[in-house]
């Protein structure tokens, strides 16, 4: 009787607990209940990302509200409404989204999520302009589309953002100058890098903690506001053409934690009485221009600081790892000043009245040599066309002069112009006296290969001092006047910061008796720092390529590649690239050093194209005979980039297809079996150095490019964003110490 009391009186009290929970648990599940639009955005972008990995766990049963957090998704909802949305794509190499893929019709899409204060887009394949709508999320605290493939400009509409705490961008293929963040109070960390923004340094407010502009094209100096970023903890402007001295002030920032200026052309020498910040934890300077003594402030604290410092021409340390002062001395001579950002005002002014006058002066004189030009080839073309096409008698060939560059040629001048700010003067036509007098009249004793059927190679001196590689080609006794005038244009065109570039040329067709006579001399940049390959080999040049140098290496010979496969139509491909053929110049700089000579676009009203005028080198071999030979010699180029990037990878030669296919299999097998395996295969020479991740996905790419079916290798595209996604992880682990150890 007693116990059927009991459980009458516990069903009475738990019978309405549980009423009450449930209703608690209803009112929870309505509060956080999406809209239907709002469920409905998600499914969209679930379509137009091509489904996601991380967006496996999401259907019509599921509430993305209660969506447990992943490192691929996470979504935060309040009052019924997205507030965050982070979004990461999966490990290994990063692709274009397909096509179709619209990026401004995402952002239209995302543009209905208007509640949102923490956007993350990572690795998802994103390409095409950042639209200008990314403005509409009013409340944004934290924006990163980092490891895309975004192009164009940074939009001026991100400096409107007046919530924005976070902005990363880096990874992408961002260029043009960056928008005026000053405005911006509530703006603490800036990520930039791995971009192709500049050349003018950035306009930061003094709110920021972390500015990270590493891997860009800036060329300005340090600007002096930032001695009031009281708060800056750490920044990172590795990698870029900085010039001009370091300013002290950067060492005694009240907050300053780590700092990074290596790989500029920074001169000068730091002031003896320096004074650094007691939190100081991380300073590179390596690869500058700098001279004299670290100050004491940066030896003494040396047991609590990580100081690196090679590559420079300091008195401090290890002499071997430190250049000769001439050489910072020339580059600091060779630096180009920026221009001052303000001036007074009456000096504006004037500035500005001559610039009207002299723009004036300019477009007359630019539209008197237009008409000249359209004069001169009106009185040729009455004449008899077919004289044109004669090839020249042999005892007195016409001179030969490169056409005059075209509008559509402003992409080559300014390549011109950068690699002039970094001491390799413009192009122009050298006399045959200036290439005798810079090898000495040809000495045996600077010729450095010879091939009597095609060319020779000498070392040589201009009048400037600086070091040219010169290079014979034989003419044709008889050759078109149209073929040499469009290979000069091209070749002129052959100018970049990671090819050993063609400074000039000389045309000697005198036929007078003389073996070196009736030649094309190619005046070649001359850099004498030794291969890649003996970088990975010698003792004392190994200890300056660790892990990060190699990887911006890698990245150099890419963009290389890139640059030659996109400078004429058709590109310049099947280069035949080797590690041996990569030179390294004193700042670590890639080069390619050895390339086909291009011709320009094939004639279609002469059969066979474009003759070659001269000896040993077929039109075959100067021009790609159609589409799909370019696309073969591009798929090749990869490869042979692929062998680079192994070789760098584990120190070891690949020097037949067996011990290729041996080692291509091994690095398969142990990639899969995890840290472990994989660090037996990697280079000693480097251990201690490397983020796992960093690695592993260079390793992938390698994998990738020597794939045995040409469709199956990456684009050079895809080649370079993989490696600076790699460089990224690698900078980050550097940064913070907290990726796995090698």
């Amino acid at each position: 009787m007693a116990g059927s009391w009991w459980r009458r009186r516990r069903r009475r009290f738990l019978l309405p607990l549980f009423a009450v929970l449930l209703v608690m648990f209803l009112s929870s599940a309505s509060a956080q209940q999406l809209s239907p639009s709002q469920t409905k955005t998600l499914f969209r972008l679930q379509r137009m990302l091509e489904y996601p990995a991380a967006f496996s766990g999401l259907n019509n049963y599921t509430n993305p509200c209660y969506l447990p957090p992943s490192p691929f998704l996470s979504i935060v909802c309040s009052e019924n409404r997205i507030t965050e949305l982070s979004i990461t794509g999966g490990g290994g190499a990063v692709a274009h989204l397909p096509p179709h893929f619209n990026i401004d019709s995402f952002f239209t899409t995302l543009s209905r999520l208007p509640s949102l204060t923490v956007l993350s887009l990572v690795s998802l394949g994103l390409w095409g302009p950042l639209p200008a709508k990314v403005d509409r999320f009013s409340s944004l605290r934290v924006l990163n589309l980092s490891s895309n493939f975004i192009t164009g400009g940074i939009p001026w509409e991100i400096s409107s953002m007046e919530t924005l705490q976070s902005l990363v961008l880096a990874g992408n293929r961002l260029n043009g100058t960056v928008p005026d963040l000053q405005s911006l109070s509530a703006l603490e960390e800036v990520n930039l890098g791995g971009n192709r923004l500049g050349p003018e340094f950035p306009l930061l407010g003094r709110s920021v903690v972390t500015v990270v502009l590493r891997n860009n094209s800036f060329r300005a100096g340090i600007p002096p506001e930032m001695q009031f970023f009281d708060r800056l903890q750490t920044l990172d402007v590795s990698s870029n053409q900085l010039i001009g001295p370091i300013p002290p002030f950067l060492f005694s920032l009240p907050s300053i934690r780590s700092m990074d200026l290596s790989g500029n052309l920074l001169s000068g020498a730091l002031p003896a009485k320096l004074s650094c910040g007691g939190g100081l934890r991380f300073i590179d300077i390596s690869r500058n221009r700098l001279l004299g003594r670290l100050p004491a402030c940066i030896l003494s604290n040396s047991s609590a600081t990580v100081v690196l410092y090679s590559g420079n021409c300091l008195l401090t340390g290890d002499s071997r790892l430190q250049h000769p002062t001439s050489y910072c001395n020339q580059g600091a001579i060779a630096a180009i000043m920026p221009t001052p950002r303000k001036e007074s005002q009456p000096n504006n002014r004037l500035g500005f009245i001559l610039g009207i006058v002299g723009g004036i002066v300019g477009a007359a004189f630019v539209l008197g040599l237009v008409l000249v030009f359209i004069m001169k080839k009106s009185s040729n073309s009455s004449g008899d066309r077919g004289a044109l096409l004669k090839p020249p008698a042999p005892e007195k060939a016409p001179p030969v002069r490169a056409p005059r560059r075209l509008p559509h040629d402003a992409r080559h001048l300014l390549q011109s112009a950068r690699l002039a700010s970094a001491g390799v003067g413009l192009y122009r036509t050298f006399t045959r006296e200036e290439v005798e007098e810079a090898t000495c009249n040809f000495s045996p004793e600077n010729l450095v290969l010879e091939n009597k059927s095609q060319h020779q190679l000498y070392n040589g001196r201009l009048r400037d001092g600086s070091k040219v590689v010169v290079k014979c080609l034989r003419l044709k006794q008889r050759y078109s006047p149209q073929s040499m005038a469009q290979f000069i244009d091209v070749i002129s065109k052959l100018r970049h910061r990671h090819l050993v570039s063609v400074l000039g040329h000389c045309v000697d067709d005198d036929q007078e008796d003389s073996a070196s006579r009736h030649c094309m001399y190619l005046m070649l940049e001359a850099v004498s720092n030794g291969n890649l390959r003996s970088h990975l080999t010698e003792w004392r040049k190994r200890e300056m390529l660790k892990w990060p140098q190699r990887a911006a290496a890698a990245i150099g010979v890419a963009r290389g590649v890139q640059f030659l496969h996109s400078v004429t139509v058709p590109g310049v491909s099947g280069n035949d690239l080797s590690i041996e053929t990569i030179s390294l110049d004193e700042t670590l700089t890639a080069k390619i050093s050895s390339y086909n000579l291009p011709m320009a676009s094939k004639n279609k009203n002469v059969k066979g194209g474009v003759e070659s005028p001269f000896y040993g080198i077929e039109d075959g071999d100067l021009a790609c005979n159609g589409a799909q030979r370019d696309e073969q010699g591009e798929k090749r180029d990869v490869y042979q980039l692929g062998l680079i990037l192994l070789e760098i990878i584990t120190g070891s030669p690949v020097s037949n297809p067996s011990r290729l296919n041996a080692s291509i299999n091994q690095l398969r097998d142990f990639l899969a079996d995890g840290p472990g395996k994989f660090r037996q295969l990697i280079d000693p020479a480097i251990e201690g150095t490397f983020a796992y991740d960093s690695l592993r996905t260079a390793a992938e790419l390698a994998l990738s490019c020597v794939a045995g079916d040409a469709s199956q290798r990456p684009s050079i595209d895809d080649v370079i964003w993989n490696l600076q996604y790699a460089v990224q992880v690698q900078e980050g682990w550097a940064t913070s110490q907290s990726g796995p150890l090698s």
